[in-house]
């Protein structure tokens, strides 16, 4: 097979050349890994780096007729630089463990070398660059195989240093099966030639794969950091609204009702001379308002420290339907006061919880049901799977008032809420459905509702089965 190039390139001042070129590029990139500018592998890079220019550098004085010994040294270091830099791109790319038997080729190849000194260089060429071919192969396509975004451009660039080593491997072994082999450094041949002109012109590859893959590692540190700071801002303007609320709260709920007693005591009380039996409907009415006050103040603890992460939930295995069928209990007196039936839920259904959490929540959102329903209504409550049989579902529906589309935006933000006046003429402390979505989502559950103004509303609330023993 012969090469129809007019003129032979000069190849002793090929290699010195290809040696210049891969030892500034080593150095270039041991600098950016000074100046820290580092991704994972990169050590292995550079060692890589190091012996390919340590085999360039034995390549450029073979023709100064060095032991055979040391000419081996420099070709192994060759194929050795290749498994360098495939491991250092498998750590970069892959979580999976390196297969460090690979590392055996550079062992075998040195014994390959040394049993071959009394050999042709036919045969050299053929076991090392065919071995070199295979290895810058399988780098390659580390580099090509996409991972879940597609190919990167980058990779794509960093893989053709090894798509072109293994192809000018490839042809040299067939350069010698078909008898143009150079049977010595000072008689390359017009294949040695390329072969050197191609490793001179693809030599600042690597060092601009080692910019590419830090920069990568750059960007992706930026984008993480991008995303800590968009979360730290969402949660600041989450805790500038919650303190928007909690002023909010103090400034109308409570200074309002507390102005207003100590008038009233100041007023009617302290500077009253006669019988107080005849203000003891009004003191009633004074004592009804200070228990509202404290429960409140007791809402707005709870939803302090939960909102906190200060209440510390245990969960145990809870068949649902006990629990609620217990709140329900619990609350007959207010359901009875109203003429409000809550019959016994239907279904079953366990899962992980807080006893005392979940039974706050049946109770906050039933109090929200009762306040809102009608005289002599019905409030419907269920407990089931979800469709995909993966979680506990539990409803409770009225067929009360219902909400508009902007009460159910802000049903959930504490002080934000726009409270109305049940049928009854009750009012709402505005912490109650808060408090109750802060310990669904403690207990890895999730707070749904729906709602049409006029009809009535249903929430559901969706919570992990718990494992069955031994699982």
């Amino acid at each position: 097979m012969r090469i129809p190039l007019p003129i032979l390139l000069d190849v002793p001042t090929l290699t010195i050349s290809v040696f210049a070129a891969y030892l500034g590029s080593a150095l270039f990139v041991a600098l950016l890994y000074a100046s820290r500018r580092r991704f994972p592998g990169a050590h292995l890079w550079i060692t890589g780096q190091a012996l390919l220019a340590l085999g360039a550098a034995g390549v450029a004085i073979q023709a100064f007729g060095i032991p055979y010994a040391a000419l081996a040294v420099s070709n192994v270091a060759l194929i050795a630089s290749v498994v360098f830099f495939g491991h250092a791109i498998w750590i970069f790319r892959f979580t999976v463990r390196f297969p460090s038997w690979t590392y055996a080729v550079i062992p075998l190849s040195l014994v390959a070398w040394l049993l071959m000194e009394g050999s042709g260089v036919g045969l050299r060429i053929i076991v090392f660059s065919g071995t070199l071919s295979v290895l810058s192969g399988l780098v390659a396509a580390s580099l090509l195989v996409p991972d879940r975004s597609g190919p990167s451009p980058g990779f794509r660039i960093a893989s053709v240093y090894f798509i072109a080593v293994a192809a000018t491997g490839l042809l040299r072994v067939l350069s010698v099966l078909l008898d143009d082999a150079p049977l010595s450094i000072a008689d390359e041949g017009a294949m040695g030639s390329l072969v050197y002109l191609l490793a001179l012109l693809v030599a600042f590859f690597n060092l601009f794969s080692y910019y590419l893959f830090s920069s990568a590692v750059v960007e992706r540190d930026l984008r993480v950091r991008e995303q800590e700071i968009r979360v730290r801002n969402e949660e600041l303007l989450e805790t500038i609204g919650t303190k928007d609320a909690l002023i909010a709260v103090i400034g109308h709920d409570l200074r309002a009702p507390v102005w207003s007693a100590t008038r009233y005591v100041r007023s009617h009380l302290v500077e009253f001379e006669g019988d107080l039996n005849s203000k003891r409907e009004s003191i009633e009415t004074l004592a009804e308002g200070l228990e509202r006050i404290s429960s409140l103040l007791d809402s707005l603890l709870e939803w302090a420290l939960c909102a906190s992460g200060r209440i510390k939930l245990q969960a145990e295995p809870l068949v649902v339907e006990d629990v609620l069928s217990e709140t329900i209990a619990d609350m007959s007196s207010i359901t009875s006061a109203k003429a409000v039936s809550v019959p016994a839920p239907v279904g079953s259904g366990t899962i992980l919880a807080d006893r005392r959490a979940l039974a706050t929540v049946f109770r906050n959102l039933l109090s929200n049901a009762v306040k809102y329903s009608r005289k002599d209504s019905s409030i419907r409550c269920s407990v089931s799977l979800s469709e995909k049989r993966d979680a506990v579902v539990v409803s409770i529906e009225d067929s009360g008032v219902g909400m508009k589309p902007d009460q159910i935006a802000k049903l959930f933000v504490p002080g934000r809420t726009m409270l109305t006046l049940g049928t009854g003429g009750e009012q709402g402390k505005g912490f109650g459905l808060a408090i109750s979505k802060l310990f669904v989502e403690a207990m890895g559950g999730e707070i749904r509702v729906w709602s049409e103004y006029g009809a009535g509303t249903r929430f559901e609330l969706y919570f992990p089965i718990a494992p069955t023993i031994g699982e």
